[in-house]
């Protein structure tokens, strides 16, 4: 099951705060990219469209990284 957006720690996640090593490497590709933008325009606006988009990325493919989202949310 996936965590809600408000859960604190997407935040960490698109923050860097969190490190994490992916097995599924889309997603490790999109952590990336979601990060840079934030890192390029902190703008709270930003950072709430790409915590959108990060959050969506992870709903569609809830099946794929399931394994990842266990050791980010556990």
């Amino acid at each position: 099951m996936i965590m809600p957006k408000d859960d604190p720690r997407w935040m960490a996640l698109l923050k860097g705060q969190i490190q994490h090593q992916f097995r599924f490497v889309a997603a490790a590709m999109m952590v990336s990219k979601c990060q840079r933008l934030v890192v390029f325009d902190p703008s709270p606006q930003n950072v709430d469209k790409t915590l959108d988009d990060l959050h969506a990325y992870f709903t569609k493919f809830e099946n794929m990284v399931k394994d990842d989202l266990n050791m980010i949310f556990t």
